[in-house]
């Protein structure tokens, strides 16, 4: 991923401990502000005093600790009916039991999406609440446990963003309800609102009464009010610091717990097109001291923002900035239906040309099903796929499973690997109806239909997988000749199967690249025989690709261009690990540089069947994200 989880993770809370400890120093540095202004105006009231009052000072350190922490208890008192209270201050209009019900689709669609969640982070779900008067696209979470939890949603996240894009955003609350990040914001509010009492009882001083006399505190009203001053900005800017540490941990959680960068992500961008526009306004009172719950802020003074700036979260996600996305209402659907695909991306089956990359059924779509010129496209190899798709997405069974993986291995012009299939398959009844359903996949489906069901059985006991692994050799053997495909198809599978997870190393200085550019050009080298598989002669063994040259000078500017070497395929594992070394943001760099040099070198502007397959192969071997330009020439399947 562009992210690595774990590094975001323990830098955040390090550094979430070290802005709380200087939290506390604020406090005590107030006491000393506040002793020493008094002191001093007490000097200058008084200059024929030789010595200060009997605890004068005593008292000055407990009228700011009655302030700064009877202000902090007040106001955790106001809210200590946890989330619910400030769901309903904010505007809110509950829509799960006991609060109420959903009621619309949009709304449906949000408790779906929130139960899923909790049950990818293993908790109970919280309360669910729409904030109906708000057209922002933002939403928050509050309370002091996930006992009295709420994630609330505003009206305007419902009905613009996608189901992936509202899956990402909801993640993203839910990081702060999993991390105690809530408890600490309602105990932030606490100490800021303590720290602006102080201000405020100078400020009282200050103020003439009816008759326009001063009290005769006046000057040590001027003090608090100062010194409260500098402790409600430094209060504010430690309040944001702590905030803007937890977001991004938080986007970070978001892509984990939904295995998908583009969800979050396409939030942020929409986000970003709301606020070029100025449309992020918000109507409610208490927005402003409720801002640093939210999953955006308004403000603009840096210093004060309770949140990153939106571009440098989007770059953080995606590894690379990403413009902004339209942020418009979209049409509502109907979460149930069996099409609504959960956690786990986006599923287009509607296509208007065969073979093609699927999209999203629209309603001018639906409506050529009545155009007699269109509807033998629509009910020909595209309904055929969309109907086989839907039936594989509700296999589970370990023969079915099996069938299909041998199935989609299978060179279909091998006569040995035919043979083999049908030798592997031998007593399983449902293989042939298997093998035809993934005969009627075009090549935007076959490789997520492959990883879907590798990871599947990931999920089962090892003797299972293990069978599979062993049948899949002996059936892509069969005729004793491995193609460089297959050789990546084989990898994968053995990578998907066992369960593990790359590492995704942080930028060191020593991994990027540059330092790392013999394994990349290692791999780089292999992969360019079958980039360049399409040309009717070939690169030949000992001629250096056109590919490879363009991806090495993409990669390495002005920097000595590693010598072409004929690719070794026994030496493929070793380049692999090699570029595993990459750090996270180094990887997603690698692949877009490898597919952008391909499509410019195609003669069609397109990318092969091989060479798409190979680099999203090496994606998931990588554990990162395919380029978009790569990702578009697939239907992403996930599980039902």
């Amino acid at each position: 991923m562009a992210m690595r989880f774990r590094d975001h993770q323990d830098a955040a809370r390090t550094a979430t401990r070290r802005l709380l400890l200087l939290f506390v120093g604020v406090l005590l540095l107030l006491v000393l502000a506040v002793n020493g202004v008094l002191a001093l105006i007490y000097r200058l009231s008084f200059p024929w005093t030789i010595d200060y009052p009997n605890l004068f000072f005593e008292t000055n350190t407990a009228l700011v600790l009655l302030f700064v922490l009877g202000g902090s208890w007040f106001e955790m008192l106001r809210l200590r009916e946890g989330g619910v209270h400030v769901a309903r201050l904010a505007g809110g209009r509950g829509i799960c039991e006991p609060h109420g019900k959903p009621q619309d689709l949009y709304e449906k669609r949000l408790v779906n999406i929130v139960d899923e969640v909790a049950i990818a982070c293993n908790v109970k779900p919280p309360q669910v609440f729409v904030l109906p008067r708000e057209d922002a696209i933002n939403a928050f979470a509050a309370g002091w446990d996930l006992d009295d939890a709420v994630v609330a949603v505003t009206r305007g996240a419902l009905e613009k963003l996608t189901r992936d894009e509202l899956q990402g955003v909801v993640a993203h609350e839910f990081s702060h309800l999993v991390h105690g990040d809530t408890r600490l914001n309602m105990r932030l509010i606490g100490l800021v609102w303590g720290l602006q009492m102080l201000y405020n009882f100078g400020h009282s001083l200050v103020e003439p009464d009816e008759d326009g006399r001063h009290h005769p505190g006046f000057l040590f009203g001027l003090g608090l009010m100062a010194v409260g001053s500098l402790g409600w900005i430094a209060g504010r800017l430690l309040k944001a610091a702590v905030s803007r540490q937890r977001e991004f941990l938080a986007d970070a959680s978001a892509v984990k717990f939904t295995r998908s960068m583009t969800g979050i992500g396409g939030a942020l961008r929409k986000i970003a097109d709301q606020a070029w526009r100025r449309q992020d306004a918000w109507h409610n009172a208490h927005a402003e001291s409720l801002s640093h719950l939210f999953f955006v802020s308004r403000l603009r003074w840096a210093r004060f923002a309770t949140h990153p700036p939106l571009g440098e979260r989007i770059q953080r996600i995606y590894g690379h900035t990403m413009g902004p996305l339209p942020a418009r209402a979209l049409p509502a659907e109907d979460d149930d239906s069996p099409d609504t695909e959960p956690m786990g991306g986006a599923m287009a089956f509607a296509s208007g040309v065969p073979g093609g990359p699927s999209a999203a059924m629209t309603p001018d779509a639906e409506a050529l099903r009545h155009d007699a010129l269109q509807q033998p496209a629509l009910d020909g190899p595209a309904a055929r796929e969309r109907e086989a798709i839907a039936r594989i997405r509700r296999w589970q069974g370990p023969g079915e499973r099996k069938a299909a993986v041998l199935a989609l291995l299978m060179s279909p012009a091998n006569p040995r690997e035919q043979k083999a299939w049908e030798t592997e398959t031998d007593g399983i009844v449902v293989a042939n109806a298997v093998r035809a359903d993934v005969a009627d996949l075009t090549h935007a489906a076959r490789l997520p239909v492959l990883e879907l069901l590798w990871r599947r059985t990931a999920r089962t006991p090892m003797p299972e997988r293990r069978s599979m692994v062993e049948a899949a050799r002996r059936m892509m053997g069969a005729d004793g000749h491995v193609s460089p495909l297959d050789r990546l198809l084989w990898l994968a599978m053995r990578h998907v199967l066992s369960g593990t997870k790359t590492d995704q190393p942080a930028a060191t200085g020593r991994n990027d690249i540059g330092s790392l550019s013999q394994e990349v050009a290692a791999l780089t080298a292999f992969l360019a025989r079958i980039v360049e598989a399409r040309s009717t002669e070939g690169p030949r063994a000992d001629q250096e690709p056109l590919w490879y040259r363009a991806v090495m000078r993409a990669l390495l500017g002005d920097r000595a261009v590693p010598a072409w070497r004929a690719p070794d395929a026994n030496a493929l594992v070793a380049a692999l690990r090699g570029v595993a070394a990459l750090s996270s943001m180094q990887r997603p760099v690698l692949l877009r540089t490898w597919v952008e040099a391909a499509l410019q070198l195609a003669p069609d502007g397109q990318l092969g069947h091989g060479a798409a397959d190979a680099f999203r192969l090496v994606a998931l071997l990588l554990d990162t994200p395919s380029p978009k330009a790569l990702a578009d020439q697939y239907i992403e399947i996930g599980e039902p």
